[in-house]
Order: structure tokens, then C-alpha cells, then sequence
């Protein structure tokens, strides 16, 4: 008798020692994919709408935002350009994309 309840033991504790590596399996398996996702480059759809440059007078030179962030500060004083442009700049240029952002930093720029 004595004999058969050592038996139901082992292999209960077997068990036990199986559904524990199979919960370790699964909580790596798990950790991978979740690091996997976590490290993986951001997507952006081909034909997304990119944000455009903005331009605009920064304490009296020229700088370019793009969503929200400063991206360039240039030495393009604003003061020397004539009050039109002077007048655009304090409410913001926008620009679509980097040609027309080129065009726009080599016209004041000379």
C-alpha cells in the first residue's frame, strides 16, 4: 500500500516538474516576441502623407520644424530679408517637402 502512494507521488511531482518547464517555455517564448516587437523599426506606409517643414523666425534667423521639432537652425538672418518675407516667416512658411525646403533656404541664403 505503501508502495503505491510513493508511486502516485512521483509521478505527481513529474508532473508538476513538467507543466513548470512548459510555463518556462512559454513565459521565453513569450519574452521574445515581446522584445522582438519592442525593437522592431516603425512602419510607415508608402504612400503616408509626410509632415511638412515649416519655416519660420526664430529670435531673428531662419529655422525649419518638422512635427513639432526643430529640425535646423540656420544663420540666415531674418532681419536682412525684405518685410514680406519677414511678415511670412513670423507666421510660418510651409513647405511640402525638401526640394521646396531647398529652394526656399538657397533663395534667402544669397
Amino acid at each position: 500500500m505503501m508502495q503505491g502512494f510513493y508511486m502516485l507521488a512521483l509521478q505527481r511531482a513529474r508532473r508538476q516538474r513538467r507543466i513548470a518547464l512548459a510555463a518556462c517555455i512559454l513565459a521565453l517564448a513569450c519574452a521574445f516576441f515581446a522584445a522582438r516587437a519592442y525593437f522592431a523599426p516603425s512602419v510607415v506606409a508608402a504612400n503616408a502623407p509626410l509632415e511638412p517643414y515649416v519655416a519660420y523666425d526664430a529670435d531673428g534667423t531662419l529655422a525649419v520644424s518638422r512635427g513639432g521639432e526643430t529640425v535646423i537652425y540656420t544663420e540666415i538672418d531674418t532681419r536682412s530679408l525684405p518685410q514680406a518675407d519677414r511678415e511670412a516667416l513670423g507666421n510660418g512658411v510651409v513647405l511640402p517637402d525638401a526640394e521646396a525646403l531647398a529652394k526656399l533656404l538657397e533663395d534667402y541664403g544669397s
